[in-house]
C-alpha cells in the first residue's frame, strides 16, 4: 500500500443530499461502508503541498460543471461495484489535463467519469438487481472541487475509513480555455 491524492468533484445541493442518500441506504442493505458522492477525475502520487496548489488551480479556473447520465452499471471493482456512468466531457478532460500536467510524478490514472453508489464485493447477480432497481437523475451539477489522501489500492473498507480531505474549495472560474 502507499498514499496517493485523488482530486473529485462533488455534486451541488440538493443532489449531492440526494446521491448521499442512495449511497447511505445501499451500505445499510449491503453491509458496506458509507462515503461522500464523488466522482474522482486524477489520482496519482504526490505531496500534499502539490496536489493542494493544483486543487487549488484548478478550481479558479473551472465553473461548476455538468455532467449527463450514460448508464448505470456494475462491476467486481469494490470501488466500482454499482455507479452512475457518466458521458465524455471536453471540460473533465481538460480539468483531467491540467491535473496531470501539475503532478510531477505522472500516474496511470484514466478517465473514465463515474460516481460509485457502492464499494463492496457481490456477486454478479447481486450487483445486476440493485443496478436493475436504482434510479438515478440524469443531470448532475458538480460546484466544489476536494483532494483527498488516501490510500491504495482500495479493496476493502479500511483504506476508504482513513480518507482524509487536504482541500475542499467551490469552482468558481468562469471557464477553462
Amino acid at each position: 500500500m502507499h498514499n496517493e491524492f485523488t482530486l473529485w468533484l462533488i455534486p451541488k445541493e440538493p443532489l449531492r443530499g440526494k446521491m448521499r442518500s442512495i449511497i447511505r441506504n445501499l451500505a445499510v442493505e449491503f453491509d458496506a461502508v458509507e462515503f461522500e458522492p464523488h466522482i474522482t477525475f486524477y489520482c496519482g502520487r504526490s505531496t500534499q503541498a502539490e496536489a493542494t496548489s493544483v486543487g487549488q488551480a484548478i478550481s479558479r479556473a473551472f465553473a461548476p460543471l455538468e455532467l449527463k447520465v450514460a448508464d448505470i452499471d456494475h462491476s467486481r471493482t469494490f470501488t466500482k461495484t454499482l455507479f452512475v456512468q457518466f458521458r465524455e466531457s471536453a471540460t473533465l478532460r481538460r480539468m483531467f489535463e491540467m491535473a496531470g500536467s501539475g503532478f510531477k510524478l505522472k500516474g496511470d490514472y484514466k478517465l473514465k467519469p463515474h460516481l460509485s453508489l457502492l464499494y463492496k464485493i457481490l456477486h454478479h447477480a447481486e450487483r445486476e438487481a440493485a443496478a436493475g432497481r436504482i434510479s438515478v437523475p440524469t443531470d448532475y451539477l458538480f460546484d466544489m472541487l476536494r483532494v483527498v489522501e488516501t490510500q491504495v489500492p482500495i479493496e476493502d473498507e479500511a483504506p476508504v475509513r482513513a480518507w482524509r480531505t487536504v482541500y475542499e474549495a467551490g469552482l468558481e472560474g468562469a471557464s477553462y480555455f
